[in-house]
């Protein structure tokens, strides 16, 4: 006989209240589908302010009369709670006779029982307390706040009393304990914790007296870690942030995260708090880029049950250089980076805040990083750097002068078409004349065209190895010499009418003249030439010297003659 709608049906376990004793056995009532409160009751007003979490167990059955073999079922949680403070996590245990607290024992079961702890509960403690006594050597590391801890007396033994506590504070102090040995008061010291606990003890344990050996009494409730462990039998539903179909490999949810234990706190950051008080870096960017590593400097942030969460935290020493932060943490095995963007702000999976004048660091991380994993952050300094570029002698920014080679000693630059390029910190920069004889673009200088003189001064370093390149136009020089009795004669103004035999190209004209001439007759004549020039830019002299020598003596009564006299040689008689 095949299965039938309505042969799979829900039935109510034989205690539905939510009590160590509730769960057990099916009952004959059945779940009625699609009616409110079935299952679990109203949520009340407590409940939502200090938190809850409730267990509930029912029982699936198949209800057809055959004996065909029932080759497998699912259970889908259709619709999650609308209200995101609460969440419904379904798990099973293969036995359909337990109870609340054995469920209840499975779900702990996420974070193992640990080693002894080093220390042990100091005297009697007793139900309903919510804070316990530990008993260490003076120095040793105190109760971590927030870590679960588990309490056990009798243990494997009948009667056994188990029971995780999280630590909700601590107080530590160091006392004198006084000891009897053989009759003698022997006096030491003990480190004393007081820890206050997120709920009440549910039985009494049976604490350890002081002792200078620091053991625990046998026979005494032992205090031991907790070790955190994926049990992977939890399952729960999630909405979906993005329409899918049968074929997708990758479904996008709000979270993938479910709520075990009711926690009420909530997540702050505090920094510069009172009373208690892969990058490089730029060094200069004139005359070129200088941009050196980092000194990297890195902190962790160890991650356990107790500090879990999404905001943290840190003092970052020394002061980091700006845009020299990097954060990087684990969640669900995937590896997420937060950046600072040298502004004080953190972006990437993450959000938050980093003070560069403090060392201030607040962040909030985009998703739950995993337990046992550490959130590393690291930072870069310029300790080891130190940027003296305004400190030395002011010396003065390169010049370069040269003269364009031409064909011909008339070949003048053509103005408008000199081109200067040279490579500075990676790239082409660019010099241009105006055509009037200055330089411009990148650098400065002026240009005589006539004499092919260039005087340049780049803007920029020149790169190492690198070499001017230069690009211009020639035109050949037309040389006029009109004697000195053509010239024209000046008019009433001084000025002077010249003419020429062609039409002059712009920029290009210069005049030379003879304005002094002095002519010795003695012997060794040397003639002195002193010229000037004019264009419309710049008035050029030029003066003309022989070069001396020293006449060589000759025979003769005392005169001397330079070898180079045309004289006739004087009588003997000296006439």
């Amino acid at each position: 006989m095949p299965l039938l709608q309505g042969d799979i049906r829900f039935a109510r376990s034989v205690n539905m209240a939510d009590v160590p004793e509730g769960g057990g056995p099916p009952s004959a009532q059945l779940l009625t589908s699609g009616r409110s409160n079935e299952i679990c009751p109203d949520i009340s007003e407590e409940t939502r302010t200090v938190g809850r979490t409730e267990i509930y167990q029912i029982h699936g059955l198949l209800r057809n009369t055959d004996r065909a073999a029932l080759l497998g079922s699912n259970v889908i949680l259709a619709q999650p709670p609308a209200d995101p403070n609460v969440s419904v996590t379904l798990l099973s245990l293969g036995n359909p006779f337990a109870t609340r607290a054995e469920i209840a024992a499975r779900i702990e079961a996420g974070s193992s029982p640990g080693p002894e702890w080093n220390g042990y509960l100091l005297e009697n403690h007793y139900e309903t307390m919510r804070s316990m006594a530990v008993l260490q050597r003076p120095g040793m590391s105190p109760p971590t706040i927030g870590r679960t801890y588990l309490l056990v007396y009798n243990e494997g033994l009948a009667g056994e009393r188990r029971q995780r506590v999280r630590i909700k504070a601590t107080d530590t102090t160091t006392r004198m304990f006084t000891e009897i040995v053989n009759g003698q008061l022997m006096d030491f010291e003990a480190q004393v914790t007081t820890c206050e606990l997120f709920d009440g003890l549910l039985h009494d344990y049976p604490g350890s007296p002081p002792s200078r050996y620091f053991a625990r009494a046998a026979g005494k409730t032992v205090l031991r870690e907790t070790v955190y462990s994926d049990s992977g039998m939890f399952h729960g539903a999630s909405r979906l942030t993005a329409p899918t179909v049968p074929t997708d490999v990758w479904l996008q949810l709000d979270s993938v995260y479910t709520q075990l234990v009711p926690n009420s706190r909530t997540e702050a950051a505090t920094v510069d708090a009172r009373p208690t008080a892969r990058q490089t870096v730029v060094l200069a960017d004139a005359p070129r880029r200088v941009e050196v590593g980092i000194t990297p400097h890195t902190q962790r942030i160890k991650i356990g049950e107790e500090n879990a969460g999404l905001v943290y935290t840190a003092q970052l020493r020394p002061l980091p250089e700006p845009g020299t932060v990097y954060i990087d943490y684990w969640s669900l095995g995937n590896r997420y980076t937060i950046t600072d963007d040298g502004a004080g702000r953190l972006a990437g999976q993450g959000g938050g805040s980093v003070d560069a004048l403090t060392g201030s660091l607040a962040m909030t991380l985009k998703a739950l990083p995993d337990i046992g994993s550490s959130i590393t952050i690291t930072h870069g300094t310029r300790v080891g750097y130190t940027d003296r570029s305004g400190q030395g002698a002011q010396v003065r920014a390169p010049e370069f002068s040269f003269v364009i080679e031409g064909n011909s000693d008339s070949d003048q630059i053509v103005p408008n078409t000199l081109v200067i390029t040279y490579p500075s910190a990676g790239q082409m920069r660019t010099v241009t004349d105006n055509g009037a004889g200055r330089l411009s673009g990148a650098g400065s200088g002026v240009v005589d065209y006539p004499s092919r003189s260039v005087l340049l001064r780049p803007s920029g370093m020149l790169d190492a190895g690198a070499q001017l390149q230069i690009d211009c136009s020639l035109d050949a020089v037309v040389t006029e010499i009109m004697p000195s009795g053509s010239v024209p004669a000046p008019d009433g103004a001084g000025y002077i009418q010249i003419p020429l035999a062609q039409q002059p190209a712009a920029r290009s004209l210069r005049l030379l003249w003879a304005v002094v001439r002095s002519v010795s007759s003695t012997a060794g004549a040397a003639l002195t030439t002193t010229r000037a020039g004019k264009s419309d830019t710049a008035t050029y002299t030029t003066r003309s010297v022989p070069e001396y020598y020293e006449p060589e003596p000759t025979t003769g009564a005392g005169v001397t003659y330079p070898e180079s006299s045309n004289d006739p040689a004087p009588d003997e008689s000296g006439g």
